[in-house]
């Protein structure tokens, strides 16, 4: 006969604790951006590590000494390889302008203002549809069958666009100012040649001597055949400016691009030559490393581009710039989920892959014609950083509706940007 000898409520509370905790450390979970993870102790996620003060960390389990987090893994089932965003080494100047390297012009910068924290509520307009076709340049259409409930909220929602694509490629700059010459050095124009003359159809800018980034959705039915720098005015040859116009190759496209989802809408373009860099032609900078842990939201922002001035308007020739507050991308998805092709352009949600941004009031926006534009913000040495790329939006300039943005500082897209530019 064998006894036992009795088992203490402190032994027994100390064995359940471990095999909870090994079960929440094996347990599935899913990040904020909508992909697969592992909830594993945080000192085995080198990923979650690195950034695990950041308000997006998901965390599975925090009452023991180590919290366990969930983090990212691969298709395999494995930890995924830690993403290399660390700082790249380049013999090149970023992120100032001609201001800033001689003091020529008078362009006032726009630095980051923090706003309170909840001051608006980004109401939802239930009763606004959108088709859910591919994207061609246009905005969100509004069909025939949805004119008699959206006449109801005209008051609210500017009038309808014309019959088209939903969520499609945004423009600029509803509420924008015109900037002055050389404000804005990496700003590039994409074009298709028709005889000797570029037809512009999408913005990009410039990353380093000879690599412009863009939205991938313009490639979609445009073929990139010319890309011009320092450009002011494009229908005045005697503006001041000097623009240099490349020849491109074949666009390079995010790997994860899947259409028609709106997600990962990046595309990098190699020029047929090396920039020769000057004041008035130099890249913007990108935000490597620790930088791309901080948050932008509440922050405002700088778009630049020549696109339309208002919804359904015309274009500008002369660039525009205008400032933009960044908004949560839950803000966004709460408001964006009531358009039909909501599960369609985003079945995971609008996620902190994307960066949402307008203004609260209203009013401030991109608009048509100036996709893979950038907007920037200015880091903590004063140089204006890359924060994201225009891609999405629904009419221009709705206090409801701000624009979407692809999130350069997105580790996976600075780490593919790394390996194919740097």
């Amino acid at each position: 006969m064998c006894l036992l000898k009795p088992v203490s409520a402190l032994t027994l509370s100390i064995v359940v604790m471990k095999i909870l905790s090994t079960t929440l450390a094996q347990g599935i979970c899913t990040l904020h951006n909508g992909s697969p993870g592992r909830c594993v102790d945080i000192r085995e996620c080198e990923s979650v590590r690195r950034t695990y003060r950041h308000k997006n960390t998901v965390k599975c389990n925090t009452s023991g000494k180590f919290p366990v987090v969930c983090c990212p893994t691969s298709a395999s089932g494995k930890p995924e390889p830690i993403e290399d965003i660390s700082p790249p080494t380049v013999n090149f100047d970023c992120g100032q302008n001609a201001k800033q390297t001689y003091g020529l012009y008078t362009i006032d910068f726009l630095p980051l203002k923090t706003l309170r924290q909840g001051s608006v509520n980004l109401a939802p307009s239930s009763s606004i549809p959108a088709t859910a076709q591919a994207s061609n340049g246009r905005r969100p259409g509004i069909p025939q069958s949805a004119m008699m409930d959206l006449s109801v909220h005209i008051e609210r929602v500017p009038p309808p666009p014309p019959p088209g694509d939903p969520s499609p490629p945004r423009g600029l700059a509803v509420g924008g100012v015109k900037v002055q010459k050389n404000s804005w050095p990496w700003m590039a124009l994409l074009g298709e040649k028709i005889g000797n003359t570029p037809t512009w159809f999408c913005a990009g800018v410039l990353i380093s001597d000879q690599w412009i980034l863009s939205a991938l959705h313009c490639f979609l039915t445009k073929t990139a055949e010319v890309v011009r720098l320092g450009e002011h005015d494009y229908n005045d040859d005697n503006d001041g400016a000097v623009h240099e116009d490349f020849g491109v190759e074949k666009p390079i496209t995010y790997p994860e691009y899947l259409h028609p989802q709106a997600y990962h809408d990046l595309a990098l373009l190699k020029l047929d030559r090396k920039v020769i860099l000057k004041p008035t032609i130099k890249p913007v900078c990108l935000p490597w490393g620790r930088e791309s842990t901080e948050s932008l939201v509440d922050q405002q922002v700088t778009l630049t581009g020549w696109g339309d001035t208002e919804f359904g308007g015309s274009p500008s020739s002369v660039m525009q710039e205008v400032n933009v507050t960044v908004f949560s991308s839950q803000e966004c998805d709460k408001s964006y989920s009531t358009l039909l092709d909501y599960s369609i352009s985003w079945p995971r949600g609008i996620n902190d892959n994307i960066i949402c941004a307008g203004d609260r009031n209203g009013g401030r926006d991109a608009c048509q014609g100036d996709s893979g534009g950038p907007i920037v913000s200015r880091n903590s040495a004063g140089r204006f950083t890359l924060a994201g790329i225009v891609s999405r939006g629904y009419v221009c300039g709705h206090k409801d509706f701000p624009g979407l943005y692809v999130n350069i500082r997105h580790s996976p897209y600075l780490a593919w940007i790394k390996n194919i530019v740097f």
